[in-house]
């Protein structure tokens, strides 16, 4: 019996990086991508219709970037996110909120067919996605504000 497809959903709203991610990811028939959303919220509303195995995630996108992305994906519809952004290499610090977000990786944007690299950036991104993929997610419950402690009531002994 052959195993199904993976099923990815593209969060990038570059169309030139967009179409980059697509192309890597249908030269291998084991990736299916079923959706490619131009923002962060369109990436939500297609998780929640579409149920796809994994989503590649931008950090950088109009109407809701890809941390709160992350985040409200966590929340309602539980899936593999893997962000995928030119941010990510010059900015630890932005790696390290995309995975506080809920991210299980974080990569950096592959460069074009011209670099001799690509086809190393590309095998790599599709490894990671498998890998990724097979991670159990759990949902993430929204962050409340803090509620302030009830003070302590502190005694003195008395001897």
């Amino acid at each position: 019996m052959k195993n199904e497809p993976l099923r990815i959903l593209v969060a990038e709203d570059s169309p030139t990086a967009r179409r980059l991610l697509v192309e890597i990811l249908r030269t291998d028939p084991e990736l299916t991508v079923v959706g490619e959303a131009r923002d962060g919220l369109e990436a939500v509303e297609l998780c929640q219709r579409l149920r796809p195995s994994l989503v590649t995630m931008d950090i950088q996108m109009p109407r809701m970037d890809g941390l709160d992305a992350t985040r409200r994906i966590m929340t309602e519809a539980p899936t593999p996110v893997v962000v995928v952004s030119t941010l990510v290499e010059r900015d630890i610090h932005t790696s390290m909120a995309a995975l506080r977000a809920g991210a299980l990786a974080v990569l950096q944007k592959p460069v074009g067919p011209e670099s001799p690299d690509f086809e190393a950036e590309s095998r790599r991104l599709r490894d990671t996605l498998k890998a990724m993929a097979q991670v159990k997610v759990v949902r993430r419950w929204p962050e409340r504000t803090a509620v302030p402690s009830p003070p302590v009531e502190t005694t003195t002994p008395t001897t």
